[in-house]
């Protein structure tokens, strides 16, 4: 075997990789002939196909396989590194636009337009300041709502009209369901209930039944839904609500698990700045499901792309 009948192999076969996939012949991952096929093929020594397929694989354009045989590479091994997997969902989505005639390049100012081209506004109604801090926080800071809350037992009272009228949307949860929809239909108004990320709950559940269970809250009103949410769940004895002017936090033990509300985190900044929690604090990323977030990000999208493509009026309506 010579070093240059290897590396002429290599050109070859090199050369054959590359216009497959140019053309659309080859693509990653497909099986090429065999040592023996391509040595007959090419008149040359079988170990001389075998060294130039070990050359070809150090340059990253083809894979060996131990008893399977050479599979086609990465396009572009001079890329270095796989992506991780959030570059890989950006790469699909941007190859998804592509499919509907969209310019990856473009995408980015679409998806600012269908979400931020002008404010929507949505009335966040519960029971409780804990889950009305919650929702309207969520909506604002992934979805971009402007938010404002409503107390369930206030939605019949003069001075809640103004926000309930100017919203696009209310949002509440099952609980509400019944008393929003009512008030919804008699403004013309839609209406949307969420639901939680059953994770969430379950890993609640989960703690209840290896320990004692701490929330920091702000509303006594809270305590009691929230024991109503995890009873069938675990057993709630182990559970204790703690609010930011009521009790003392420091009996939280410094292992325990430690649920603190978005209303009791934003009301400590307020007060004191960056402060830690005692015991192990747990803040859940996110706290909506999978399909609610589908829901208010549908009406989000069609609000701004029916905005984009009406015409323009003097007065903005709320979107139907």
């Amino acid at each position: 075997m010579t070093r240059t009948g290897r590396n002429a192999v290599a050109d070859i076969l090199r050369d054959r990789i590359l216009n497959g996939l140019h053309v659309g012949q080859l693509h990653q991952g497909d099986r090429l002939p065999s040592a023996r096929k391509l040595s007959s093929e090419l008149n040359v020594n079988p170990r001389v196909v075998l060294a130039a397929l070990r050359a070809l694989a150090n340059e990253g354009f083809i894979e060996l396989r131990p008893r399977s045989g050479a599979f086609v590479g990465t396009l572009h091994p001079a890329t270095g590194s796989r992506l991780p997997d959030l570059g890989v969902w950006i790469v699909n989505t941007l190859l998804q636009a592509r499919t509907r005639g969209l310019a990856p390049r473009d995408v980015p100012a679409l998806m600012r337009r269908s979400l931020r081209r002008r404010p929507v506004h949505a009335a966040c109604i519960e029971c409780n300041a804990d889950q009305l801090h919650m929702l309207c926080s969520e909506l604002a800071e992934d979805h971009g709502f402007q938010t404002k809350s409503v107390e369930v037992a206030r939605l019949s009272k003069r001075e809640s009209l103004p926000v309930l009228r100017k919203a696009d949307v209310l949002v509440t949860t099952l609980y509400h369901s019944a008393e929003v929809q009512a008030v919804a239909e008699r403004l013309g108004k839609p209406w949307i209930t969420v639901t939680l990320r059953p994770e969430v709950m379950l890993d609640v559940g989960s703690a209840l039944r290896a320990g004692p269970v701490f929330y920091i809250a702000t509303d006594p009103r809270f305590e009691p839904k929230l024991r109503h949410m995890l009873e069938p769940l675990a057993d709630v004895k182990r559970l204790r609500v703690l609010l930011l002017d009521r009790d003392d936090l420091s009996v939280i033990p410094d292992e325990a698990a430690t649920y603190v509300m978005t209303s009791a985190r934003a009301e400590v900044r307020r007060r004191y700045g960056a402060r830690e929690f005692p015991g192990r604090p747990i803040h859940p990323p996110r706290i909506l499901s999978e399909e609610s977030a589908r829901e208010l990000l549908f009406f989000l999208v069609r609000a701004n792309v029916v905005d984009t493509a009406a015409p323009k009026r003097t007065q903005r309506q709320p979107v139907p």
